[in-house]
């Protein structure tokens, strides 16, 4: 007995030792594992529709990038609605996925306003912003917005008591396009063009300024600056864009000849016309397919005292599919004193590469346009008179072939038959997304790396009363007395 004890005690202790070393080295294969892991991964997206998988083009522009870039996530992490959770939920998802074929070139910071109040006012007070709810993409001194309504389409249409749902989800897109503006070589420039009485992005008058604006503008990282055709004799070289923003006098002959070789040469212009204002360029906007017509846009807005009154704020709502109106559905856009532009007749002999040409937004039926300049009547002339709905801006494209696949380049013209819209006192409503939309899009910011959205997928199990009353009682009653039998059993075989 004494012979064995020892014996017994250096096996047990042997034992001790190989045990302990066999948990030391399992639990040196999991870090290691979970070290290899970490560094050596894959992602798969188990969604059906590839909710969550970027595109190709997306992850070889990520993994092209040069410069690092922040991306400051200035959202709540509790919105005010379902929607606007499941919207921040996918806006994380998103952007774990940028950051994961962006590696370090992407650093992405989540800010609580309502918790980190000295962090969030340090971000309005720097990059200049009073709006809730943004995503601002950063790399060195350039910036770019994208607001909650820029990542999501709403469905607003009546559906009972429930609130609107998420239509599309356009993050990637979206996000895509921020980091090109941001990352670029170099910023455009957007150059207004004075000397005619045109609108002015320096002034802050209510009525006649642009300087809001232009605020707006600068903020995407777009350079602005005013130029004097007849001063300078020529049209800048580093022009990306040209603004004609509501000129009082004609365009002479040698100014509308270096416009239209600027469009010649793949330009991209933007024209807000007034009514009743002679600009001089009817003739050279018809040549590139677009008809600006001599008219007032007014409708009857009741009357005051026995008198008829007219309403020359026209109100549209009806869009034509284009890049520039997408994010416009179910938004009112507002026109004042505003005259309607259309799509010029075809002439005969018109080669079959002409200016394809888009009428962007319509009045309604209740509008007209008033020829009579002078005239105080409130009734449609028929005989006269342009009848609603009336179109009041186009969008033009030229130079590209048609059912080409590749971008070759094209000339972009959007016409817009107001400029009061876009002043210090009317950027209200759809009026700034207007506008801005149509300027990405003459800049190609839309869509040169555009990608589709993602339709969310919803899945419904539809069950009769007596299928619900089923799974109610085997969840409630039916697992826990399962649970119980079986318990009870092992019980009683052991007792035996």
């Amino acid at each position: 007995m004494e012979m064995t004890t020892p014996t017994l005690r250096k096996r047990r202790f042997a034992i001790g030792v190989n045990v302990l070393v066999q948990i030391g080295a399992v639990l040196l294969l999991v870090v290691m594992v979970n070290w290899i892991a970490s560094r050596h991964y894959g992602r798969l997206d188990w969604t059906k529709s590839g909710y969550y998988k970027l595109s190709d083009k997306t992850k070889q522009f990520l993994t092209s990038l040069k410069q690092p870039v922040q991306v400051i996530v200035y959202l709540p992490p509790r919105l005010s609605s379902d929607s606007g959770e499941k919207t921040l939920e996918d806006v994380r998802h998103l952007l774990r996925e940028f950051e994961t074929v962006g590696k370090d070139k992407l650093q992405v910071e989540y800010v609580d306003p309502d918790r980190d109040r000295k962090r969030a006012e340090d971000l309005a007070e720097k990059y200049k912003f009073d709006e809730p709810n943004v995503v601002i993409f950063v790399s060195g001194p350039r910036h770019k917005f994208v607001t909650l309504r820029d990542i999501v389409e709403m469905d607003f249409e009546p559906t009972g008591m429930e609130p609107p749902r998420v239509k599309a989800f356009k993050g990637e897109g979206v996000f895509l396009s921020a980091l090109q503006t941001v990352t670029e070589e170099q910023p455009a420039t957007v150059y207004f063009l004075t000397g005619h009485g045109e609108r002015d992005p320096d002034s802050f008058d209510q009525r006649a300024g642009f300087s809001t604006l232009a605020t707006y503008i600068k903020r995407d990282f777009i350079n602005v600056a005013k130029w004097n055709l007849l001063e300078q004799q020529a049209l800048p070289t580093n022009a990306t864009a040209l603004v004609i923003a509501g000129p009082r006098k004609k365009f002479t002959d040698a100014e509308q000849n270096a416009v239209d070789q600027f469009l010649k040469t793949r330009g991209r212009l933007l024209v807000l016309l007034d009514a009743h204002q002679a600009s001089g360029l009817d003739g050279l906007l018809k040549r590139w397919g677009v008809q600006v017509d001599d008219d007032l846009v007014m409708r009857k807005a009741g009357a005051l005292l026995g008198t008829e009154l007219l309403d020359v704020n026209a109100v549209a709502a009806d869009y034509s599919k284009h890049p520039v109106t997408a994010k416009l559905t179910d938004t009112n856009t507002e026109f004042p004193y505003a005259r309607s532009v259309r799509r010029a007749p075809p002439s005969e002999g018109t080669a079959a590469d002409q200016p394809r040409v888009t009428e962007l937004v319509k009045t309604g039926a209740g509008y007209w346009g008033e020829t009579d300049a002078d005239s105080e009547r409130s009734e449609f002339d028929p005989a006269k008179d342009m009848p609603g709905p009336l179109p009041l801006a186009v969008a033009v494209e030229a130079g590209q072939p048609r059912g080409a696949d590749v971008d070759l380049g094209q000339t972009r013209m959007v016409v817009v038959g107001s400029s009061g819209f876009a002043d210090n006192s009317s950027l209200t409503g759809g009026n700034l997304d207007f506008f801005m939309s149509a300027l990405n899009w003459l800049l190609d910011r839309q869509t040169m790396l555009a990608v589709g959205p993602k339709m969310p997928q919803e899945f419904r199990l539809d069950m009769t009363l007596q299928e619900l009353r089923a799974v109610y009682a085997l969840v409630i009653a039916g697992l826990p007395l399962a649970v119980g039998v079986i318990g009870l059993t092992v019980w009683l075989r052991r007792r035996k």
